[in-house]
């Protein structure tokens, strides 16, 4: 991408005559005025006040003054933005932001919570066989990073947090001995050692390994062999740690067998040896290395577990009706039918979006969308036997566009290009296909070229004959990329997402009509209400409004007023852009369309996401044109499912959606439409499969008696997007005690069927030809419920009086053949994969993480304890999203769980389920071999490994907000949790969750409503400073870096909150993107960042203390004409983006999630990089990263692990994917 760029932010004019402030530290107090700050401390959860407590403003200038006999403060700072703080002993400090007005009030109230104790002593002596102290001896604990040494008198001494310990004691000439101890908050504990000295008679004074190194495939034996003092009478060899290879060891020396190891990663085989005589024994170990040659992808290429399935078409073969639908990467074929056919299969290159069947010179094809592979042209004349012919990606290439980056400065002529466009939508007319390119708009070629194979000279992408445009930016994020194609009658309809339907002449491709919902200013009743663009965007001085002049949507002119003037100034405004990026663009998704004729009238259906079912008006439109631009009218709406349920809509308190976050409302809503006759056939993402009659009549479809008052708490617009607008139709739920109960609305007219999930989340389907809704034994629909696989629907009585009785699965093609535990415990669950977020891996296991489908363990090994290629469940929490009773025992799941963490004990891992907290898994019982393949082990959770502040039993008064849990650190006792816009959130592991006077709750840093001090707090790690004092270091989604000092619990400080300097054109900006986590190796900390790449900063720069007066949380201003005024901000060591490296310029993705490796003083990261796979990096000189290797993946990768050489690898819809 080319980017000339214009220096500074647009402003009015008026406002480019402010005075230029050179390059310093903070100006000097403004002269404007000042407001009034004021407010109460009170005791958190309770109505009592503090008096003489502390309040602290840093901003312009630093204020401070202490609360009266009442609680109360008042102070007047100078108008500005400032971090308050209020601080009481006793009490822990409380910090939130706010901006002062001139002249305006501003009410701050602080809930301090009492102070907590955390830590507690370590002592003991240690002593030698005789009784004599040591000295000098190390005390280290397996955790926490603790350790001393024993003073003269052999005695040791450590504060360490509460929790439980294993201790070593060591000393050179002396055996080392282990032992475990249990520190309580406040107290001391008491753990004596001792060692005896090392036998003189008897000693390993070598041990070797030829060869020391090597590359896989690179030796095949290596040689153990040691020198030995004394006469040992005993030799035992074993393999300590590392992927097991067959061992075999006679006296002194042994072998080990490495011809069948295959890593993808670096990894150390470790090797010990044990002699004995009659009274003594000693060991020693031997270390080899192992190096990969590269990331081979098994059990074959392209080959993935599970997967969802997003596609779905019908075809004829041999006289039987036959379908094609997919798993992942994995395209099927099987019969159409009560009964369940043979399913037969072909690997595709890349995950399927949309299919289209045709025939073309008497053979019959399925083209196949597979995003930036491109179009599959895949033989189906015998389905038994599928033939893929060829695939050709798509290129494509747009210049001249304009948008304002995200430090708010606007960005000329840029260049975008690729030749692998991610091809999402297909339709053709016999003679031409039409391809839907996301990332571009639509391309148009004859099916002459695509059976030819005919390509493009220069790249080798499929020849074009036609294009149009259709994307639009305004952000650094594009719009109106098609997301679904539908010829009819001569036009293609489209989806374009954010920008509605479009209709293009499907000669000439131009554009001649289009409906958008969110520019459709006469539409009141949706989840914005009463929002009109023309009303809210800002306009320039010859009162030219900033929106697009063909679309109508915000342009970069609002993109850069809002992030300049008001995200970065003072001033109040709307900010119609950012609300509609953060979260309105997936309450405004044309993600389908169908037309039919009605009457006198053609309607058009648009699937609109969030925003529910959309009906236009749309008759004309054969003779419309470019010039006589058809604007189709609004007829009528159903109303979707609320993201949360009909009353939690909106969880998000500031709309700072992290990269998981936005996953519920990205895939929610209705996301596939059909007409058939007087019928509407849909799929909704919780309502699953969804009839609507009187298709022909939309202006009649409302509930039995509208208006309905859907505004639960007299609030309005207290949560926008919200459904309170919505006067329709009644979103109360039908069942109130029913956790997935849906509204009202789909109980009532026009809504005739609705089945809920069915046996996953609604998203294709196909209709049959001859529906019969009053009958059983026939299949009329076929459904793809994306994790959930492929459904075949009976539709057997649609005026049944209970719903369930309406309809019944008549066959389901799970998205895996991995048999789990029922809630009973019986093999009989299904196991579903196509959310998978977050794998954590032990020596034998893997944990994974896939949304509602919570945590499923699977065996990386063999009974002898090899890596193996087969790769199996054996463990599984609950497969549902709620809490089910079982004989009257309560299991609860680890529903949307994003990520989970190894407890260092190694008894549980952590489920981060995000709105539900942190919930403690039991894993001791499958790390001992409790689960088998075929009889899997249930992982119970109860309501007692559930920690959150905002839960089933209720709420902790002195927290009581909606949990966001997205990552997890522990010391001792306490887990450290990223708790998205709420900051950081610590809680007491070893209480019970259940008792909110119980101490669980420990403390929390950066939350501040509406404007979280910590953003979108996503990763975490802990890290010790040589002067011992401890941090939390923070990825802070769109907010960047955070640093929170939390060696005192109690009095936790914000250290630093900074988005990363980003040059261009050698202007200074800040970081585009979110960074989404983080880890630190060493003395250096790697941030992941979705768009601006895997960032590296010294600790020592990040931890060094601000200058007084400094705002922790704003350590970046630059004016409107580009002129820095003050910049705190560490400068990165280096920057690793792969976009940056030759040959990788058009790659999609930016940096997830990681692993990494240590070998030989070498430092290298395996980063999950989004939309294109898994990244190797050798990060080794912090200051120059390089890459090292590249592999793509089908969808989208957000997680890669570890596990003896292998990786492991979350692709998100994907599914899981295997390296080796």
């Amino acid at each position: 991408m080319n980017a000339p760029r214009l220096t500074g932010i647009w402003v009015t004019a008026c406002l480019l005559l402010c005075s230029t402030i050179s390059f310093a530290a903070k100006p000097a107090p403004s002269t404007d005025g000042a407001g009034t700050l004021t407010g109460k401390v009170l005791v958190a959860g309770t109505r009592a006040t503090i008096v003489g407590a502390t309040v602290t403003a840093v901003g312009i200038e630093t204020y401070t003054t202490e609360t009266d006999n009442q609680g109360g403060y008042t102070m007047f700072p100078v108008a500005g933005g400032y971090t308050i703080t209020a601080t009481a002993d006793g009490y822990n400090n409380k910090t939130f932001s706010a901006t002062i007005r001139e002249g305006k009030r501003t009410k701050l109230n602080f809930a301090l919570s009492e102070v907590v104790l955390t830590g507690g002593v370590l002592t003991g002596t240690v002593a030698d066989s005789t009784g004599e102290p040591l000295s000098g001896v190390l005390i280290e604990t397996n955790i926490g990073g603790y350790n001393d040494l024993t003073d003269a008198e052999g005695q040791y001494s450590m504060e360490v947090a509460a929790g439980d310990y294993s201790l070593k004691a060591s000393l050179d000439g002396y055996q080392s001995a282990t032992k475990t101890a249990s520190v309580a908050a406040g107290l001391t504990t008491t753990t004596d050692f001792t060692l005896n000295k090392l036998s003189a008679g008897l000693s390993i004074t070598a041990l070797t390994a030829t060869p020391s190194s090597f590359v896989e495939a690179g030796a095949t034996t290596i040689l153990l062999t040691a020198t030995v003092e004394g006469t040992p009478s005993n030799y035992f060899w074993e393999q300590l740690s590392g992927p097991k290879v067959p061992l075999t060891g006679t006296g002194l020396t042994a072998t080990a067998d490495v011809s069948a190891l295959e890593v993808a990663a670096e990894c150390e085989l470790v090797f010990e040896l044990t002699v004995a005589d009659a009274t003594n024994s000693v060991s020693q170990t031997v270390t080899v290395l192992v190096q990969p040659v590269d990331m081979l992808q098994y059990p074959g290429p392209n080959v993935q577990i599970g997967g969802s399935t997003t596609a779905v078409a019908r075809f004829q073969y041999s006289g039987a009706e036959w379908c094609l639908f997919n798993i992942g990467t994995t395209l099927k074929a099987t019969t159409v039918g009560i009964n369940k056919g043979d399913v037969y299969e072909l690997v595709l290159p890349g995950i399927v979006y949309d299919i289209e069947i045709i025939d073309y010179n008497a053979q019959t094809y399925a083209l196949v969308a597979t995003g930036s592979a491109g179009v599959a042209v895949v033989n189906i004349s015998d389905p038994t036997n599928m033939l893929l012919v060829s695939v050709a990606p798509v290129n494509y290439y747009f210049d001249g566009v304009t948008y304002t980056e995200g430090g708010g400065s606007i960005l000329y002529d840029n260049i975008f290009a690729s030749d692998a466009g991610p091809v999402v939508a297909l339709a053709s007319d016999g003679n031409d296909l039409y391809i839907g390119d996301n990332n571009y708009g639509i391309h148009k070629t004859s099916l002459a070229n695509l059976f030819g194979d005919i390509r493009e000279e220069g790249d080798g992408t499929l020849l074009i004959d036609q294009e149009v445009l259709t994307v639009q930016y305004a952000g650094e994020h594009t719009w109106g990329g098609p997301i679904s194609l539908e010829y009819y009658d001569g036009k293609l309809f489209a989806g374009l997402g954010a920008l509605g339907m479009g209709i293009f002449d499907s000669a000439t491709l131009e554009q001649t009509g289009r409906y958008n919902l969110y520019t459709d200013e006469d539409r009141t009743e949706d989840y914005f209400g009463t929002m009109a663009l023309s009303e809210t965007v800002h306009r320039d001085l010859e009162g030219d409004l900033f929106l697009d002049d063909f679309t109508g949507m915000p342009d970069y002119r609002q993109v850069n007023y809002e992030i300049g003037i008001i995200m970065h100034g003072t001033d109040e405004d709307n900010t119609p852009w950012a609300d509609f990026e953060r979260e309105g663009k997936w309450y405004y998704e044309a993600v389908d369309v169908d037309v039919a004729q009605q009457g006198n009238r053609t309607i058009a259906y648009i699937a609109y996401s969030l925003g529910g079912v959309i009906a236009a008006d749309i008759t004309g439109f054969e003779t419309a044109t470019a010039t006589n631009f058809l604007n189709a009218s609004y007829l009528g709406y159903f109303v979707a499912v609320p993201a949360n349920g009909p009353y939690d809509t909106g969880s998000q308190p500031s709309s700072l959606l992290p990269y998981e976050g936005a996953g519920m409302l990205k895939e929610s809503g209705v996301l596939s439409v059909n007409v058939l006759g007087d019928r509407l056939y849909l799929t909704d993402h919780f309502a699953g499969l969804v009839i609507l009659n009187s298709a022909g009549e939309p202006e009649n479809w409302h509930g039995d008696a509208p208006p309905y008052d859907n505004d639960t708490d007299g609030i309005p617009n207290n949560n926008v997007p919200e459904f309170e607008d919505v006067t329709s139709y009644d979103m109360s739920p039908w069942d109130p005690v029913d956790n997935e109960s849906l509204p009202w609305a789909y109980y009532q007219p026009p809504c005739e069927l609705a089945t809920r999930e069915l046996n996953g989340h609604g998203y294709g389907l196909a209709l049959m030809d001859n529906i019969l809704l009053s009958a059983a034994g026939q299949i009329d629909v076929l459904e793809c419920s994306t994790a959930g696989g492929l459904v075949f629907v009976d539709v057997v009585d649609i005026e049944a009086p209970l719903m369930d009785d309406r309809f019944d699965i008549a066959v389901a093609f799970p998205s895996t053949d991995e048999i789990g535990a029922a809630p009973d415990g019986s093999p009989t669950a299904t196991i579903s994969l196509g959310h998978t977020d977050g794998i954590a891996a032990t020596e034998n296991y893997i944990y994974v993480s896939d949304g509602p489908h919570g945590i499923t363990a699977w065996k990386i090994t063999n009974d002898e304890g090899y890596p193996t290629d087969e790769v199996h469940v054996v463990a599984n929490t609950l497969q549902d999203e709620y809490p089910i009773d079982v004989g009257g025992e309560l299991i609860y799941p680890a529903s949307h769980t994003v990520r989970n963490v190894l407890d260092p004990n190694g008894q549980f891992t952590w489920a981060l389920s995000v709105g539900n907290g942190m919930r403690r898994v039991p894993i001791a019982e499958v790390e001992a071999g409790g689960g088998e393949v075929g009889l899997p082990l249930l992982m119970k959770l109860h309501i007692d490994d559930s920690f959150e502040h905002n839960a089933d039993w209720g709420v902790v008064k002195k927290f009581n907000y909606q949990d966001q849990a997205y990552d997890v650190e522990f010391l001792g006792n306490y887990a450290y949790v990223a708790d998205g816009t709420n900051g950081l959130t610590i809680y007491d592991t070893s209480k019970d969750p259940t008792d909110p006077h119980g101490g669980f709750f420990v403390g929390n840093i950066g939350y501040n409503k509406g404007n979280p001090l910590l953003g979108t707090a996503s990763g975490i790690e802990l890290w010790t400073a040589p002067s011992r004092q401890r941090y939390a270091i923070l990825a802070c989604g769109p907010y960047g870096v955070g640093v929170v000092d939390i060696t005192d619990i109690n009095n936790m400080q914000i250290v630093k909150v900074f988005e990363p300097i980003k040059y261009e054109d050698g202007d200074v900006g800040s970081a585009d993107g979110q960074a989404i986590d983080v880890e630190v190796v060493g003395d250096n900390a790697y941030f992941g960042y979705d768009s601006f790449g895997l960032v590296a900063y010294s600790m020592a720069e990040l931890v060094e203390p601000l200058p007084d007066g400094v705002d922790p949380t704003d350590l970046f201003k630059k004016e409107a004409d580009g002129t820095v005024v003050y910049d705190y901000r560490p400068e990165f060591l280096g920057k690793f983006k792969l976009q940056d490296v030759e040959g990788y310029e058009d790659a999609d993705g930016g940096s997830v999630k990681m692993a990494y490796t240590q070998q030989s003083g070498n430092l290298y990261f395996y980063a999950a990089f989004g939309h294109y796979g898994v990244v190797k990096i050798d990060y080794t000189d912090a200051t120059a990263p390089e890459l090292l290797d590249a592999v793509p993946t089908a969808s989208e990768c957000v997680d890669v692990e570890i596990s003896n050489g292998r990786l492991y690898v979350g692709d998100h819809a994907g599914g899981l994917v295997l390296f080796k």
